[in-house]
């Protein structure tokens, strides 16, 4: 009896053990798209060439570049087109003589993520304010340590 129960617990051991390798699958988007021109994302220009586009997090995707290199950090917003996408599109929107990446379409999803611009990985220092606006005087004071 006691030999049964330790078999029972082994195999109860052993698959709740399997439960986070099967957690750990990763449902995450990977777009892969060759840009034949020089595009925008916010500011920044990109190069003609084959990129990557990954699921980051809600609503922020990574652009990574032929060498696996992440250039840029993309935030989305899910809108809904109402018509369901045939094949997965990346499209651009021209504007002053450039081109944006503004939208990707996803295949058999009526939803599209909209490009909202790109997340900075560092964000810029506050400048330093150039007059405090109030000045504390401190005078009378005593010295530490010795009675008068």
């Amino acid at each position: 009896m006691e030999r049964f129960s330790r078999s029972i617990f082994v195999a109860l051991l052993l698959g709740a053990s399997l439960l986070p390798a099967a957690a750990q699958v990763r449902p995450y988007l990977t777009i892969k798209v060759d840009v034949p021109f020089k595009f925008k994302v916010g500011e920044r220009s990109f190069r003609p060439g084959s990129y990557e586009l990954l699921t980051a997090g809600t609503n922020l995707m990574a652009l990574r570049d032929a060498r696996a290199h992440i250039v840029a950090s993309l935030m989305t917003r899910r809108v809904e087109s109402g018509t369901v996408a045939p094949s997965t599109k990346v499209v651009f929107r021209h504007e002053k003589k450039h081109l944006y990446l503004a939208q990707i379409k996803l295949q058999d999803r009526s939803q599209v993520l909209e490009i909202l611009g790109e997340e900075p990985a560092i964000l810029p220092a506050r400048p330093p304010e150039t007059a405090p606006s109030e000045i504390l005087l401190f005078s009378g004071r005593q010295p530490l340590g010795r009675k008068q």
